[in-house]
Formats: C-alpha cells, structure tokens, sequence
C-alpha cells in the first residue's frame, strides 16, 4: 500500500470507490429484497439456499455457507429451521458414508417457485434504464473483481 494513502476527504471521492458503491449496492439490495421476499414467507438466506440446492442438488452445509455468503454458523441455524419446516432433508449419500448432504424437498421447491417472482420484479428494479450493453459489461467486470477476491 502506498504511504500517501489517506481516507477519502468528500463524499464524492467516497463514493468515487467502486469497493464502496459495491457495499452500498449490496446493503440497500439486501434490505429492499428481504422486505419483498417477507410478504412470500423467505428470507434472503433461505431463498439462496433454495436456489443453490435446487442448481446443484445434495450439498455439504460448508458448501451451502460458501455459495450463500454467509459464515458456517449461520448457514447451519439456518438449514436447522428449514429442515424443522419442511423445506430441505439431510441425508447421507450410498457412494460417500461420511458425506451429510442436504436435499430440497417438495416443499421447498415450492417455495422457491412462489418466491422467483419477487427475484424478477427485484432484478427488473435493479436493472431499470440500464441498456443490455451495459449490463453485460456491469456483469463481466463484476466476475472479474469477484475472481480477483478468491484465494
């Protein structure tokens, strides 16, 4: 790091970050998505957690954590109550006896269904004036920085 780094001195140059306009986007997004998905009876955490078990099938609780962004702990809270309400089963596969997988069920399929819309209307608002040329470059540069961050 540079010796003459120093904190941004206005908002404009904070907001000049693109680290910070990220969080920015993230918190607001985060907070305008959890109040949408309330009214279909999910939450943020349990929506992602629906989305990556219904892509990818039976995965580890750490698995989970690291697809949802959330820490091992919470994710693990988290499947306990989805399991309690039907939403996901945990289960030990034939080919790996020391693998705890965890599995959609029915229900929790459904509520993955009944939630998407909201995604929609969610993505459509973020989206909104922003032509596809944009976007796409939005989304490659986004991976790009997200691959920058992986160890």
């Amino acid at each position: 790091m540079a010796s003459d780094a120093a904190p941004p001195a206005t908002i404009e140059a904070l907001e000049a970050q693109l680290s910070y306009l990220i969080n920015r986007l993230a918190s607001h997004g985060q907070s305008r998505l959890g109040a949408m998905l309330k009214q279909s009876g999910a939450s943020l955490i349990v929506l992602r957690t629906l989305s990556v078990l219904h892509i990818e099938g039976g995965l580890t609780i750490n698995e989970i954590a690291e697809r949802t962004f959330s820490e091992q702990s919470k994710a693990s809270r988290t499947i306990d109550s989805m399991v309690v309400a039907g939403l996901v089963e945990r289960h030990t596969p034939d080919n790996d006896l020391r693998r705890r997988e965890v599995v959609l069920t029915q229900a929790g399929r459904k509520l993955l269904l009944d939630c998407w819309p909201e995604m929609e209307l969610f993505n459509a608002l973020v989206c909104k004036g922003i032509c596809e040329e944009d976007l796409a470059t939005t989304r490659r540069v986004l991976m790009a920085m997200t691959a920058n961050l992986r160890p």
